[in-house]
């Protein structure tokens, strides 16, 4: 196929060739560890995205409650909010690829043991929710330690290109564990499923201690862990830039990505599919996540922060609507697929450029801050359950998609006023001290250029 028939030529356009070959495309792949990491992180989170699946799906089997069902990620992300703070202490005070296999081990434990059950033919949605409490705490105390090593792995000047890559990794393990879980779910069963996702899980978590550290080698902090998490709020009340990126954040975290709180009930109560349709719908948000995570790859310096984070939220949040509100399965999945690719770009580049836009001394402490913020995500699952049980999970999840674009566009008025006062400001403080025309054309060009410091 010519691809150059295909695809419309465009000012930016970069051969396919070139661009494969680019940094921006191979990130942190050129760094040896890097790679070792990024393979090991894809076998240990397809075990954990997979055994999320199958433990929502059990739940929903067990009890048919949307609420139940909302708990199994909420359990899973509400520790990181209560002691996200220690697993920063710990990434600061200790080698980081011995917490995170420690984290694994203790992460294994409870796989072992709610598979165990479920062969007994024992298990009961207690256990699927106390066994996914100790999971969620375990990466809650390893989280910032993976984190700090993927900068830990790559030189210094390709550190936001490895972000990019990291999260590409990532989002290939939401279309590889949905294969693997709803097949094996559509299949041999859910202890089977279990046992697999378990020994995944066993298979790679040894190797996180071969990582190699070749990043920069700063003094690590030594202070309290709450006095580093006041000083990363201090840090981003004082920069603008990470205002505003942390209040869209905290928006898409509570009304927007609690989407998936709600697929086995969608799949079961809405579409009537079942275990498969479980599986279609996961399988379509990872198809949608990697095709987002290579359009902000695409992207990477092309497009101002600013705009692609606001038109990624924006976009997502309206598909998400548009999915809840819909009982065919195949336009289900179509937009299932729209709003992933959407979301992708959102969260890679608020990642990527929320870090660029902290000084290097304050990284790790906004870091910490950046956990919590994405802890509050259960809060907005709970109530999305809680809404579920009341109004039907696709009112539920619709109101909730809405509230979200409401709250997006209150943020980015905001932000726009900001930009604006400081732009009368700027020609203000040019015409009081007498300048000249062309200085204070100068003036303003200074001002303009103030919303590139998010890019």
């Amino acid at each position: 196929m010519n691809l150059r028939a295909v695809i419309p030529a465009t000012r930016n356009a970069v051969p396919v060739r070139k661009f494969i070959t680019s940094p921006a495309w191979q990130g942190g792949f050129s760094s040896g560890p890097f790679r070792l990491f990024a393979l090991i992180q894809f076998a240990s989170f397809t075990a954990l995205v997979g055994q999320l699946i199958v433990r929502g799906w059990m739940v929903q089997e067990m009890t048919g409650s949307p609420f139940l069902v909302s708990l199994v990620p909420s359990l899973h992300l509400l520790p990181a909010l209560l002691i996200g703070p220690a697993g920063g202490y710990l990434a600061d005070r200790f080698d980081r690829r011995k917490v995170v296999f420690w984290g694994e081990a203790l992460m294994l434990l409870a796989y072992g043991s709610l598979a165990a059950l479920s062969a007994m033919g024992e298990a009961q949605a207690w256990h699927v929710l106390a066994t996914t409490a100790i999971v969620g705490v375990s990466y809650a105390l390893s989280s910032p330690a993976r984190q700090a090593l993927i900068v830990d792995t790559v030189p210094a000047r390709i550190e936001r290109r490895a972000v990019g890559s990291y999260m590409l990794v990532m989002h290939l393990t939401l279309l590889a564990a949905p294969a693997i879980a709803g097949t094996l779910l559509d299949g041999p069963g859910i202890t089977a499923a279990l046992i697999a996702t378990t020994a995944l899980c066993a298979a790679a978590a040894p190797f996180y201690l071969l990582v190699r550290n070749i990043g920069p080698t700063a003094e690590r902090a030594r202070q309290n862990v709450f006095k580093s998490l006041a000083g990363g709020v201090r840090e981003i009340h004082s920069n603008r830039d990470l205002r505003w990126m942390f209040a869209a954040l905290a928006v898409m975290v509570i009304f927007v990505n609690t989407w998936g709180a709600m697929f086995p009930t969608f799949a079961e109560d809405v579409l009537h599919r079942g275990a498969g349709g479980l599986g279609g719908i996961t399988v379509a948000v990872g198809v949608g996540a990697i095709a987002g995570a290579v359009l902000a790859l695409v992207l990477e310096g092309r497009m101002g922060d600013a705009r692609q984070q606001f038109v990624a939220a924006f976009l997502f949040a309206a598909f998400v609507v548009g999915m809840a509100l819909s009982t065919s399965y195949p336009l289900t999945l179509l937009l299932t697929v729209a709003a992933a690719a959407a979301g992708a770009p959102f969260f890679i580049n608020n990642m990527a450029a929320s870090q660029a836009a902290t000084p290097g001394e304050m990284k790790a402490r906004v870091v910490s801050v950046r956990y919590i913020v994405l802890a509050t995500q259960p809060i907005g699952m709970m109530l999305l359950g809680g809404a579920a049980e009341a109004m039907g999970p696709q009112l539920a999840l619709a109101g909730s998609g809405a509230i979200g674009i409401v709250l997006l566009a209150v943020v980015a008025a905001g932000r726009s006023g900001h930009l604006a006062r400081l732009s009368g400001h700027r020609r203000g403080a040019a015409g009081a001290a007498g300048v000249t025309g062309t200085d204070t054309a100068h003036a303003a060009a200074v001002a303009a250029a103030e919303p590139q410091r998010a890019a």
